[in-house]
């Protein structure tokens, strides 16, 4: 760990480097449009009680404090966050990033110490990364991520640059050229190769590590190269491991705002979520579900876990799990149902994530209606009447709820989303027999007429054709 002192030649030394690798214009910088920290869009979505800034925030937190204390030492963390904005507003000099790669790869502790602090304010903005891999940065990164004579802390902070720039499709693509980099991926998260002398024992070089998995995980392209290396299996493993200690310990959290601020912890949330995405990712396939479900451990029993969780992303991603397994093929239904997945399912319809209840409702529509089994056992669950419930939350006309409807705090555009899902479920669901008749006793007609009776037909056209068809169906 650098001393927490930190002499004047050295902050010289670092404003002198802060100036090269900014291309500075002469009138006032224009702040991009797209100049955001990269996993605000992502992690904040729909989340109940967080914002944007508030995981920008958790995201400097976390991951930036590693990069200042190397750079500029305790004392000097100011200069360093001063760092992380400016980077967001100018113009990089492909020259200088040639000079940190350079140093990152040949130079000597103090330059591979720089070079990565300064490159970790850069690759948080997407609108840098084009410049940054036209640098030359990335085989940079990779490489001391994948040397174990490295500085823990410089490879911990090389690899969540790394886990940065695989957002980009030229990333991944240079990834099929460069396939045994997965392999320092899996060690990382077994906490092999020294990766757990790094941070918290290891706890953020995981963290990056699930993150970079999680975009890889994002393109079924890439299932393939992930399952063939071995770390969709490690990234199941990891993730069973993951949900049964959250669940045994409780440690879920309803937002952001409810983590504790001590670096372990909010380490484990990070990547316990970044986790769950890759392997809702890896279910996307049916050669990624495919590894998943062959692996000894009970991966479907962990993303129930996250499916039952009150933390709003882990849940998010535990249900779109399960319910891309339940719709993937026979085999994965059969898998759902035996390790109680379709209760998990018609439970999630109520719960208060919209996304969690739509990947729900589709699920639930899709299985119906391919009748057999998987329907009556979907009704016995009380598929039906948790449908239905969909579409007794707050109107968008009047944003009052049906009486005994549960109240959400939900947006307007996303209510109306969850609605469009709860009857593309119902529409899908209708055509079993069974499952029509179950809606019918239900008082499914009287639920959607009073559905209809709510919604002005010019609150939204979409809606009103929806509901118009599925009475028809009812009818």
């Amino acid at each position: 760990m650098p001393s927490t002192h930190v002499s004047a030649s050295r902050l010289r030394a670092a404003a002198r480097h802060a100036a090269r690798y900014l291309q500075t214009e002469s009138n006032a910088a224009v702040v991009s449009q797209n100049a955001v920290p990269m996993d605000v869009g992502r992690i904040a979505m729909t989340v109940t009680g967080s914002t944007s800034q508030a995981v920008a925030d958790m995201r400097t937190q976390l991951w930036s404090e590693q990069a200042s204390k190397l750079l500029f030492g305790l004392a000097a963390t100011g200069i360093a966050c001063s760092a992380v904005v400016y980077a967001a507003e100018e113009r990089l000099n492909p020259e200088v990033l040639h000079d940190l790669a350079n140093d990152l790869v040949q130079g000597q502790y103090a330059d591979k110490e720089r070079a990565v602090a300064m490159l970790s304010s850069m690759t948080m903005y997407i609108d840098h990364h084009d410049v940054l891999l036209e640098s030359g940065v990335l085989p940079a990164l990779m490489s001391a991520v994948s040397n174990p004579k490295v500085e823990p802390t410089v490879r911990v902070v090389a690899l969540g640059c790394t886990a940065d720039l695989f957002k980009s499709p030229d990333a991944q693509n240079y990834l099929s050229t460069h396939p045994d980099f997965l392999q320092v991926l899996v060690q990382c998260l077994r906490g092999e190769d020294r990766w757990d002398s790094g941070p918290e024992e290891g706890g953020l070089a995981k963290s990056h590590a699930a993150r970079l998995l999680s975009e890889l995980a994002g393109y079924g392209k890439l299932h393939p190269l992930m399952v063939h290396s071995g770390a969709a299996a490690a990234i199941a493993d990891r993730g069973e491991e993951l949900a049964r200690l959250s669940a045994k310990q409780d440690r879920h959290y309803s937002s952001l705002g409810a983590v504790p601020g001590n670096n372990l912890e909010l380490q484990a949330v990070d990547e316990e979520r970044f986790t769950a995405a890759a392997l809702f990712g890896l279910a996307g396939t049916e050669e990624g579900l495919q590894a998943l479900l062959q692996q000894e451990g009970q991966v479907l029993t962990g993303m129930m876990n996250w499916a039952n969780s009150r933390d709003p992303i882990l849940q998010r991603y535990g249900v779109g799990g399960v319910a891309r397994a339940a719709v993937s093929s026979a085999g994965g239904l059969a898998a759902v149902t035996d390790a109680g997945g379709l209760k998990a399912l018609v439970s999630a319809v109520s719960e208060d994530d919209p996304q969690a209840q739509c990947f729900a409702a589709a699920a639930l529509g899709k299985v119906t209606s391919r009748g057999g089994q998987g329907c009556q056992a979907l009704i016995q669950q009380g598929a039906p009447q948790a449908l239905l419930s969909m579409l007794q939350q707050p109107q968008p006309s009047t944003g009052k709820a049906q009486a005994g409807a549960k109240v959400g705090a939900q947006s307007l555009g996303v209510r109306k989303g969850v609605y469009r899902c709860a009857l593309r479920g119902l529409l899908g669901a209708v055509q079993d027999p069974q499952m029509r008749a179950a809606l019918q006793k239900a008082q499914g007609t009287s639920a959607v007429q009073a559905f209809l009776s709510t919604i002005p037909p010019e609150a939204d056209a979409e809606l009103t054709n929806l509901a118009g068809q599925l009475l028809k169906h009812l009818a």
